[in-house]
């Protein structure tokens, strides 16, 4: 009898040890920081933008398509799925923000690419019936030109917001997908150089930096605002993106 248990105890043992090796192991998730001027940036952090100051409201992204020699799958969650990772932070709830990119595999080092946007095939859908990380509406322009890739939003003397998205997109109705690809897709392609660090930095100052923001100059994506002809091409939009914004 006790033979009998010893082997049913081993059993248990083994089964243990195989069935827990076989659960998959992901890396740790790569994190992304917010910076101002150097500084980590916080929901009650000042910002000073050509001698006014701001605090942050809200700043979201998407970011997509991490590839380095080949595609790196994400690990789907609450804000993530295979392709695709929601990040950031709305300073009027209690959260802490989501900044975690829940990588499925390692990275390597040497360079690492992604993209600011949600792929044009994911892009123009119903809210409402999306799958996260896309069910967020807030995100969301409409289902002709898809979703806000980025939100920033400022409070201070003046309200005042940059929303990336797609423009020019056109079709039957602005609650229709577009017919046609949209004539400014705004996914902007980022590479950084990766060497084991743990983290992604974003820093809005070279971004903001010399810009007079106010409740008038907010910047919606329409290339023809004198606001969107000086902070789209610091993104990337029309040319490289500023030196310092993304490391």
């Amino acid at each position: 009898m006790q033979n009998s248990k010893q082997i049913i105890n081993f059993c248990a043992i083994f089964l243990l040890v195989v069935l827990g090796g076989c659960q998959p192991q992901h890396p740790a998730p790569l994190q992304l920081q917010l910076q101002w001027q150097g500084q980590p940036l916080r929901c009650d952090s000042p910002m000073t933008l050509a001698g006014q100051t701001f605090q942050l409201s809200q700043l979201q992204l998407f970011l997509s398509d991490f590839h380095q020699t080949k595609p790196i799958a994400l690990t789907p969650g609450p804000y993530s799925n295979d392709r695709l990772v929601l990040l950031g932070i709305d300073c009027q709830s209690n959260d802490l923000g989501q900044w975690q990119i829940p990588l499925a595999t390692a990275l390597t080092p040497g360079p690492l690419n992604f993209t600011l946007g949600v792929p044009a095939d994911l892009n123009h859908q119903n809210p409402l019936l999306a799958t996260p990380p896309l069910q967020q509406t807030d995100m969301h322009w409409s289902w002709q030109h898809g979703y806000k890739f980025l939100r920033l939003d400022l409070t201070g003397h003046a309200n005042w917001s940059l929303h990336l998205g797609s423009t020019g997109c056109k079709g039957p109705s602005v609650m229709r997908a577009p017919s046609t690809p949209c004539q400014q897709p705004n996914q902007l392609q980022v590479q950084l150089q990766y060497s084991g660090q743990q983290q992604l930095v974003l820093d809005l100052a070279p971004l903001l930096q010399d810009f007079g923001a106010n409740g008038e100059n907010s910047c919606m994506s329409d290339p023809q605002t004198r606001s969107c002809q000086q902070l789209l091409p610091r993104l990337g939009v029309t040319a490289s993106a500023v030196e310092g914004l993304w490391q």
